[in-house]
């Protein structure tokens, strides 16, 4: 990320949606798992976050089994303190998870795994840009600049 002189620093926050899970039965939805697929990706996704950003200062994580298995692969690859699991962030849509970011003052990037729609409704309200994010997609936003500076989906 390329910063011009006397500007203030990126505020980062990354945005994940969990990676590709199997179909659920009605009622199940909190316990779905990621498929082979899924976990693949979320590894890649962590690769390619470790060469973007090797640490990251915290992690908000939806406590449903997809996005916990989401975080835990691409984790491998990235510096980070345990995730905080919530199941608040299973439920929440972007406005909650917005507000919720206005009380975040850790220095660092933060990263929120979570689901559709709240992800992309998210993303839209910190730049004021609607992008869609397939499973498993990442975008990495500057809260100061109020965009996205980088993305990454599966293929």
């Amino acid at each position: 990320m390329v910063r011009m002189p006397g500007a203030s620093a990126p505020r980062l926050v990354v945005l994940v949606r969990h990676a590709k899970a199997e179909s659920g039965e009605e009622g199940a939805d909190h316990g779905r798992r990621l498929t082979d697929r899924g976990e693949r990706n979320a590894r890649e996704a962590g690769e390619w976050l470790a060469g973007l950003l090797p640490r990251v200062d915290e992690v908000w994580c939806s406590s449903a089994t997809r996005a916990v298995q989401t975080w835990s692969a691409m984790g491998r690859s990235v510096e980070a303190p345990a995730p905080v699991v919530e199941r608040e962030l299973y439920l929440a849509d972007a406005r909650q998870i917005a507000d919720r970011l206005g009380s975040w003052t850790e220095p660092g990037p933060l990263v929120v795994v979570g689901h559709n729609p709240a992800m992309e409704q998210l993303q839209a309200l910190l730049t004021g840009e609607l992008r869609g994010m397939r499973p498993g997609a990442v975008a990495v936003v500057d809260l100061t600049g109020r965009a996205v500076v980088d993305s990454w989906s599966p293929a």
